[in-house]
């Protein structure tokens, strides 16, 4: 009993040199309190709130994070945590915690705006970024190396009688004499709106797997996770079988032009 009163009471000093606007000074008092009761969720709790008014906000969500992981119902905190991810542009993780808040707290309006807002403007994104990539998969419709048919002047070696066709070049399309080569993935900073698990999640449900990819790349150097790496296996697996289908189209197109060039000999 003694031990409990003696953490309520320094408790209420805590509380005490917060509403006086003392936040360095709580929180090194909460720092040396938390020592002697760590398991203590208001003292936490305040600390982050000590943590948000000096502006420590990595900290803050260092510490919020820890929370959740003990107490994942608790609406405080995950209210704090989809307000903090909001206040940061974290979009994806805020919604992901407006979501959950929703679950635990249905008539929060609060979180029901921020759900419309955030699923809004999310899927406005991902549009713009298809958007940006339709091109990529537009036929041609001018073929890039139209045959031009011998003249009766000077008659091409395909209708010389008694000559070898001219040979046909595997051109899959990158250039004479080139081989296919993948596109290099794009870097993590660069034209991706977001760079965090959630934002790759996303990308890779939208079929974006090179941008997906370098998010959970970027993430498995800086965390080692396996499920990051995980990730990254079933990427490149479908990589590898879409690269595989571009090489199968491209064949059939040589094969046609083989078939349009046998049919001019004969």
């Amino acid at each position: 009993m003694a031990a409990f009163q003696s953490e309520r009471e320094q408790l209420a000093q805590v509380e005490w040199l917060f509403e006086q606007g003392k936040f360095a000074e709580g929180l090194a008092r909460t720092e040396e309190v938390l020592r002697e009761f760590p398991a203590s969720f208001h003292l936490k709790f305040l600390r982050y709130r000590f943590l948000r008014q000096l502006q420590q906000n990595t900290e803050a969500l260092q510490l919020l994070r820890q929370m959740h992981a003990m107490s994942g119902d608790n609406i405080m905190v995950v209210k704090e945590l989809a307000d903090l991810h909001f206040q940061q542009k974290q979009f994806p993780e805020s919604l992901l915690y407006y979501k959950k808040l929703l679950f635990l707290d249905s008539f929060n309006s609060q979180a029901q705006e921020r759900v419309k807002l955030l699923q809004g403007g999310l899927e406005s994104g991902v549009s713009d970024r298809l958007a940006d990539t339709k091109a990529e998969f537009r036929p041609d419709p001018v073929p890039a190396r139209p045959v031009v048919p011998p003249t009766a002047a000077a008659p091409g070696p395909e209708t010389a009688p008694g000559t070898e066709p001219p040979p046909i070049s595997l051109d899959l399309g990158d250039g004479p004499g080139k081989p296919f080569v993948e596109s290099p993935l794009p870097a993590a900073g660069d034209g991706l709106h977001f760079h965090t698990e959630s934002a790759a999640e996303l990308y890779l449900q939208q079929g974006m797997y090179r941008e997906a990819l370098a998010i959970f790349k970027n993430l498995f150097e800086k965390t080692g996770r396996t499920d990051h790496f995980q990730k990254i296996q079933v990427i490149l697996q479908r990589l590898r079988a879409e690269r595989s289908d571009r090489i199968i189209e491209r064949l059939q197109r040589f094969l046609q032009l083989l078939q349009r060039r046998g049919g001019q000999i004969v």
